[in-house]
This record gives C-alpha cells, sequence and structure tokens, in this order.
C-alpha cells in the first residue's frame, strides 16, 4: 500500500495545479450582469443592445429586476409598446426556455375566460 501514495501525491499535486491554474484564469474574466435594468419604451434599441450582450463568465447575460417603465396618455390609458413586449418575452424566453411564453399565457387566460362564460 505505502508503494501507491508517491504516486497519489503526484496526481494530488498535479490536480491542484490544474484547479489553480483554472481558478487563476478565470478571476482575469470580469462579470458584467447587472442587478437592476431599466427598460424604457423610448429607448428600445438601448435595452436590445444590453439584452444581446454575452457576459465573459456566465456566457448569458443576467439584467436582473427589470423595472419598465410606462407611460400614461390623457385619457388614463397606459401607451402600449409592442417592441418592448417583444424585447421583454425574448429576454424571459432566453432565461426561462421551458417556461410558457407570455403570449401563450394570456392566451390561456383568454381561453379560460371564455370557456368559463359558456352556458
Amino acid at each position: 500500500m505505502s508503494g501507491k501514495l508517491p504516486s497519489l501525491r503526484k496526481r494530488l499535486v498535479k490536480a491542484e495545479h490544474m484547479l489553480a491554474h483554472l481558478a487563476k484564469g478565470e478571476s482575469g474574466a470580469k462579470c458584467i450582469c447587472q442587478m437592476v435594468t431599466v427598460a424604457s419604451p423610448d429607448r428600445t434599441e438601448e435595452f436590445e443592445a444590453e439584452m444581446n450582450r454575452t457576459c465573459p463568465v456566465h456566457g448569458f447575460r443576467r439584467l436582473g429586476m427589470i423595472v419598465r417603465v410606462e407611460f400614461v396618455g390623457r385619457e388614463r390609458r397606459v401607451e402600449e409598446n409592442a417592441n418592448l413586449d417583444q424585447l421583454l418575452e425574448t429576454y424571459r424566453a432566453r432565461q426561462f426556455p421551458t417556461k410558457p411564453r407570455l403570449s401563450q399565457l394570456r392566451q390561456a387566460a383568454i381561453k379560460l375566460k371564455h370557456d368559463s362564460q359558456e352556458p
């Protein structure tokens, strides 16, 4: 048994060197993920650019909590922006690929409402 210890020590030292090298290489990369991102309908191009950047550490860039700015018109109605809705839906689909999309959830809610109104 004592004859196996030197080879075990050599493999352990080699593994430690490999891990140290990996840790050193990863520490050079800086994470660019965000804690909070503002999504404004008048700046959809900026949001799209932020959404499409990749993080050098994680790959998929996390935008954190997305604060959506909405403008209210004179009739106190929220002005809709289809482009921003599509971008947010695309980001969520990338982030959670197995969850249903927002449009699918809306369609399901409309169907449930319609089904419940039938006699």
